[in-house]
């Protein structure tokens, strides 16, 4: 779930602790532990965590029936998909395995998956920096923030909670 109210976030390390050289992060769609739980019906899993611009990387899974509460972001997002099929309820494309999609700054939006849909979308995500979720594309009231320090905290709280190696994650930040 998406943070609610602002707190200071931390990466946890010291700065000699954070690499900045090329490295290789394996997932695997097919393994139900490292999908970490983000809001009902959705998660993810980790790629990467940028602590200079608060952007993260990762792919999403998301059942059929379920959405992303409407959101807006604050810099840019480039997105491909994996698997399965999945929409913006504000516009009238849809994107099915080999779909890329860009969407600029200042894009708001709410993500869904067909009820009908017959598997979950998966899809990998690079966000630039943070996300504000709104109450509704029309209104725009906030109601939630997340961003490289928040999401890097999720996973570390699930890696933790299903007995996952937390240098995995840490290996991700940037």
């Amino acid at each position: 779930m998406p943070i609610q109210e602002f707190s200071f976030f931390t990466d946890g390390l010291q700065p000699g602790q954070r690499e900045h050289h090329e490295y290789v992060t394996h997932t695997n769609l097919d393994d139900e532990k490292l999908w970490i739980p983000y809001v009902d019906g959705a998660w993810f899993q980790a790629c990467s965590f940028n602590v200079s611009t608060g952007g993260f990387t990762n792919v999403l899974k998301i059942a059929p029936g379920a959405k992303l509460p409407a959101h807006y972001h604050i810099s840019t997002v480039y997105g491909y998909t994996l698997r399965g099929t999945w929409h913006y309820l504000e516009h009238d494309w849809v994107a099915k395995p080999g779909t890329f999609i860009y969407e600029p700054a200042g894009e708001a939006h709410t993500l869904v998956v067909p009820e009908d849909a017959p598997e979950p979308m998966v899809t990998f995500f690079v966000v630039s920096a943070g996300l504000i979720y709104i109450d509704n594309v029309e209104n725009g009231k906030m109601v939630g923030y997340d961003d490289g320090f928040t999401m890097l905290e999720l996973a570390r709280k699930h890696y933790r909670n299903v007995g996952l190696d937390l240098s995995l994650i840490d290996a991700m930040i940037r």
